[in-house]
């Protein structure tokens, strides 16, 4: 039987889980058919002729479909394949992870935050306000870091001890961990594995190749940094294939930190030192040499102004050391053109008058120490630390550490490069990092703004996402019906991001309220409101906790709920109203004016919630409202209750939009008639 020929053969990668073979092509699928028949305003047909594992009398072990698009009386077919690996590797065990996370974990971390700081600078932010939250993130990071690997170790410690019940829920967890962030893990730490996750797609590559005109890749996290791996795109690893896909898509891609992982396995030599290594060292030293002045203080043994006197000295004469060798290096560079036997000597004497200075700040930390009687090794081991933690983080933020982390470079042979993450995403955590940043199409989209859900919500972002994925597989099968879609704007973006604002504030202001009322609640010693709700705990947990510890804690219980359940219906209104604007967006209409009425639905939830916190704080639990009076009477107070929020929520709403304008799409154009791409 011949093999018929598709005009494109478009290949969906997924990211890190345990996917059952089918599942991407049906979440994915599905709403690419959609999104062409709204986005086209029904001038496309699309329609599915088959999908399974054996299509057009071909075998294969893929899951695909077959669809037929007809438009104007052409007909076109595009073969939808599914890039499934995830069952295609031996999966790490938990020992395995923890093992790797020692050296993993503190270089992800480092440099994610620096990665951060590094777009922060090309934006808009201030340098010095992205200087200070960089430097306040590696310091809770790498202080934190050591303590969620011993976290892991103790884990799989504890689920050594035969407890089934205790062991059944470490085993899911473990379980768990190992599904989400080993798949991250084991490109660096196991060639084997990786090399049969990137042979699954290069296979599924070369099968589209066979069978259509024209192929595109579509690929999400670990996939996306898989598929840059084997097609070349990351220097020094894999040679690239001998023939390209025509267009890569890479959405959420986890290249980044794969790119800098890899990267931990062989520094430069002109690097000197590893930082992230030294900066955990260095952050070690300063908790433990902390703890034992901390101890010392405590204790009555010194007076905690002698300690700080006696660092400052030392500080200072050693910051004096380095400022000299660092003003012998700079007077070594300017002389170097006009007198190179001088600037030799420069350069020699740089170094030894440091350490000479160095010398005596330690002596007279010495003398110090001895004179206000206080412990030299402490304060001695602390000032280490912090100048070792010091120039690691300034080595960590640095331009230079930027260029020696971006391996990433543009696959030869390839066409077409499109890259696409979301604003608040911590996988990508912004473009990708490469020296060939003109040829990729990078482009940030608006999802939630939130850093837990924005990784695996782009298929529901219909009109930045989905409607730039339709127009890439249209392009590139050069579809005659790619000028019915709508034409790619900024404005489109900047209206998602107006979107997102208003889900943010709303996120914002009810974890304020809830905070505030609990700092007052917990300041006040009022339990009233935790203990009657605290009769409901079942019994064998009360046992476990003092009276006064179980009402505390169920205080924070509850007020977490609270605002977890008005954020739930806060997010449930925002999605209704983005789905709305999106259709309209994709149908060429304009969504002018449909955010009235949501905005003061979410309103009306945040000022309930207030109202309810100010209930609650002036004695007025709702518990002891409804418990008295009659059904009118309850009927009657809900309506009021509800009638204020909803109030104050339209005049907030009204003040806000006059300060925060909506940015119009203005008056949407008819649909351009059918060209070729």
């Amino acid at each position: 039987m011949t093999t018929p020929k598709h005009q494109l053969g478009i290949l969906l990668v997924h990211g890190i889980g345990t996917q059952p073979a089918g599942d991407t092509l049906t979440r994915w699928g599905d709403v690419l058919m959609k999104t062409i028949a709204h986005a086209t305003g029904g001038a496309v047909n699309a329609t599915v002729e088959r999908a399974g594992k054996d299509l057009d009398g071909v075998a294969s072990d893929r899951t695909a479909a077959r669809v037929r698009l007809e438009s104007g009386g052409t007909v076109e077919h595009w073969l939808v394949s599914e890039g499934w690996w995830a069952e295609s590797f031996l999966a790490p065990s938990y020992s395995e992870l923890v093992s790797w996370s020692f050296r993993a974990l503190p270089w992800a971390l480092t440099t994610h935050i620096a990665q951060r700081y590094w777009l922060a600078q090309s934006g808009h932010t201030p340098k010095g306000v992205a200087i200070t939250l960089a430097l306040l993130k590696l310091l809770v990071g790498l202080l934190l870091a050591p303590f969620l690997i011993l976290a892991l170790a103790a884990v799989l410690i504890v689920g050594l001890i035969p407890i089934p019940g205790l062991r059944v829920a470490l085993l899911r967890a473990q379980s768990l961990f190992t599904a989400t962030v080993g798949d991250s893990l084991v490109f660096v730490e196991s060639p084997v594995r990786a090399a049969l996750i990137k042979t699954r797609i290069l296979a599924g590559i070369e099968g589209l190749e066979q069978r259509c005109d024209r192929t595109i890749v579509v690929a999400h996290s670990e996939g996306a940094a898989a598929s840059v791996e084997c097609l070349g795109g990351i220097a020094g690893m894999d040679q690239p294939p001998a023939k390209q896909p025509d267009t890569l898509l890479t959405f959420g891609a986890g290249t980044n930190p794969l790119s800098m992982l890899r990267r931990s396995e062989g520094l430069p030599k002109s690097v000197g030192f590893d930082p992230v290594r030294s900066a955990m060292w260095g952050s070690l030293g300063v908790a433990a040499s902390s703890a034992w002045l901390a101890l010392e203080v405590t204790t009555g043994v010194v007076a905690p102004r002698k300690i700080l006197l006696a660092s400052a000295l030392w500080l200072v004469l050693g910051l004096i050391g380095v400022a000299a060798g660092a003003v012998g290096l700079k007077l070594a560079r300017l002389l170097e053109p006009r007198a190179p036997r001088l600037a030799t000597y420069a350069k020699r004497a740089s170094i030894p008058t440091s350490l000479i200075l160095w010398m005596l700040g330690m002596f007279a930390l010495y003398r110090s120490a001895d004179a206000l009687q206080i412990p030299f090794a402490p304060v001695l081991f602390l000032i280490l630390s912090l100048v070792l933690l010091g120039v690691s983080i300034f080595t960590i933020l640095s331009k230079s550490w930027e260029r020696v982390l971006t391996t990433v470079r543009y696959p030869p042979g390839l066409a077409r490069w499109i890259d696409l993450y979301a604003s608040a995403d911590p996988v990508p955590a912004g473009p990708t990092l490469t020296q060939d940043h003109e040829r990729i199409e990078s482009r940030e989209i608006w999802n939630e703004g939130s850093i837990i859900a924005d990784h695996t919500l782009y298929w529901r972002n219909r009109d930045e996402f989905v409607l730039r994925v339709v127009r890439a597989c249209a392009q590139t099968a050069r579809s005659r019906w790619v000028g019915t879609l709508p034409a790619e704007s900024d404005a489109v973006d900047r209206r998602a991001g107006w979107r997102v604002s208003w889900l943010q504030i709303a996120r914002t202001a009810l974890i304020t309220i809830g905070l505030a009322l609990g700092i007052v609640l917990f300041q006040r010693q009022s339990f009233t409101f935790a203990s009657e709700m605290a009769t409901y705990i079942p019994r064998w947990i009360a046992k476990l906790l003092e009276p006064e510890t179980l009402e505390r804690v169920t205080l924070i219980a509850l007020i977490a709920a609270g605002v977890w359940l008005a954020h739930a219906l806060t997010r449930m209104v925002w999605r209704r109203w983005v789905s709305k604007e999106q259709l309209a967006i994709l149908e060429q209409q304009s969504p002018d004016g449909f955010e009235v009425w949501p905005l003061i639905g979410m309103g009306t939830i945040s000022w309930a919630a207030l109202l309810g916190a100010i209930t609650i704080l002036a004695g007025q639990t709702p518990i002891a409202r409804l418990a008295t009076g009659s059904v009118a009477e309850k009927v009657g107070a809900l309506f009021v209750f509800a009638l204020v929020a909803f109030g104050l929520a339209a005049i907030s709403v009204y003040v806000l939009r006059k300060l925060h304008p909506a940015p119009s799409l203005g008056a949407r154009k008819p649909r351009n008639a059918p060209a070729v791409a």
